[in-house]
């Protein structure tokens, strides 16, 4: 997959945001794509041009665009999705705003990190897996293919850079290279959750989350409100109706 990033931040410099993608080259290179085999090429770029909706250069796989959510009309959301869905609709996309990461206490490296990996893992945010359903082991449910929810708040550094850590395909119950969890090994049952993360499933129709001890909840719904990332799960609703769709059409 050809990954490009979008810097439209004011106040991170190119010379100091080039060496997060090759931090983050190096954490799919090395860490990543071993696991769940999606190797990437991250390009990142400036988008100077981007109040005349002119379109980036080159082939683009999904494109991230990091800045404010600001009214700033050469960075807030609005402006965002529009020169998207103007010059790339067809291509996937994520958002990673730095006043919403602040407001959210995260650092900005780690949670790109985390939209970058789960591009990666489900590029289209459509993706579930089966389960056993937490309120009852013995019915099944769907799980949002989601790499880095359930271990929110878990960090390493990559040339002294945070990055987000990630689950592992046997986090899902599938099998995969590695027989732990996730990437760092930390204390984490399949389909459980560590103290600051979060995931959701679905089951009757409705989408459900399943918070850890720590998790901020208030924190994040802010974040993802702000963030637009309604992207997942309107994607995911999306795709739930066209199932239900299929379904009916077949009775």
């Amino acid at each position: 997959m050809r990954l490009t990033i979008v810097n439209l931040m004011q106040s991170v410099p190119m010379k100091d945001f080039m060496p997060v993608i090759g931090a983050l080259q190096r954490q799919t290179d090395q860490d990543f794509t071993p696991e769940w085999h999606v190797p990437c090429m991250l390009r990142g770029v400036t988008d100077s041009a981007f109040m005349g909706k002119v379109r980036l250069e080159g082939v683009h796989d999904a494109i991230i665009y990091v800045g404010d959510s600001s009214a700033d009309p050469t960075t807030g959301v609005d402006n965002a999705l529009g020169y998207h869905f103007t010059n790339h609709s067809d291509v996937p996309y994520g958002f990673v705003y730095l006043d919403v990461v602040k407001q959210a206490g995260e650092s900005w490296t780690v949670t790109l990190s985390h939209e970058v990996l789960e591009l990666l893992a489900d590029p289209t945010a459509a993706r579930s897996v089966m389960g056993p359903d937490p309120r009852n082991s013995k019915r099944r449910v769907l799980f949002d293919l989601e790499v880095c929810d359930p271990t929110q708040g878990d960090t390493y550094q990559i040339d002294g850079i945070p990055v987000s850590n990630f689950v592992t395909q046997a986090w899902f119950g599938l099998m995969g290279p590695s027989k732990t969890t996730n990437f760092l090994g930390l204390p984490l049952r399949p389909f459980h959750v560590r103290p600051g993360g979060y995931f959701q499933y679905s089951a009757g129709g409705r989408s459900h989350t399943v918070q850890g001890e720590r998790y901020d909840a208030a924190a994040r719904a802010i974040a993802r409100q702000m963030m637009g990332s309604g992207r997942r799960n309107s994607r995911r609703a999306e795709a739930r109706e066209h199932l239900a769709s299929d379904g009916n059409a077949g009775h």
